[in-house]
């Protein structure tokens, strides 16, 4: 992710819009990542209708304007969809509503909103720079804390809440080595794309069926 990216992230978090993602129209308020400016929130949601089938319990870590949370709901999942900022979660709530979705939209950080709670997959959309909120525009919605601590604790642990989970990372970022190796040997990369003139990487952690 560029210092540019950056500057242009602080510009679009004080002003609502409006984005049409793989069909469906998708507001960001005021305060909440862009899941099209940094590309990768709008190339997952494209990405997440093939991993679902209908009727499945999925969780979204970090769900942000609730692009993905929606595309997993249209797929015809049943979701929750959680993040720590309540803006977010606020903004995941507006989203459904227009759109006509069900969504259990919950706030907290990381697993922290479904303790003890299993689904049949996770999609994770999370921060993958390095360090603390303090100085980045979007705070948290760009920071993963001290060495990738939270790519770390997402991997560590999906397993008390699913059979397999998913993330993506930009090969963009200048620590993408890093930030791969955060997520652990298991982490399997299972898609590579070239989208919007940027290499995008799926990785899975346990069994796909």
């Amino acid at each position: 992710m560029r210092l540019g990216t950056l500057a242009l992230a602080g510009w679009h978090s004080r002003r609502p819009h409006t984005h049409v993602v793989n069909g469906t129209p998708i507001v960001v308020l005021p305060g909440v990542f862009d899941p099209v400016m940094t590309k990768v929130g709008s190339w997952l949601s494209g990405v997440v209708r093939e991993l679902v089938r209908p009727g499945e319990r999925w969780l979204e870590l970090g769900t942000g304007s609730g692009v993905v949370a929606c595309a997993l709901a249209r797929a015809g999942a049943l979701v929750v969809a959680t993040d720590i900022d309540d803006n977010a979660a606020r903004n995941t709530r507006f989203n459904a509503e227009l759109l006509g979705l069900q969504l259990d939209v919950r706030v907290g950080d990381l697993y922290a909103p479904v303790a003890g709670e299993r689904f049949d997959g996770i999609v994770a959309n999370l921060p993958f720079w390095p360090g603390h909120a303090a100085g980045l525009p979007l705070g948290r919605a760009f920071a993963a804390g001290a060495d990738f601590e939270l790519l770390r604790r997402f991997s560590a642990g999906y397993v008390d809440h699913a059979p397999r989970a998913y993330t993506v990372l930009s090969e963009a970022f200048a620590r993408f080595p890093d930030a791969r190796a955060a997520l652990g040997h298991d982490a399997r990369l299972v898609r590579r794309t070239r989208y919007r003139g940027e290499w995008l990487d799926l990785f899975e952690l346990g069994q796909r069926r």
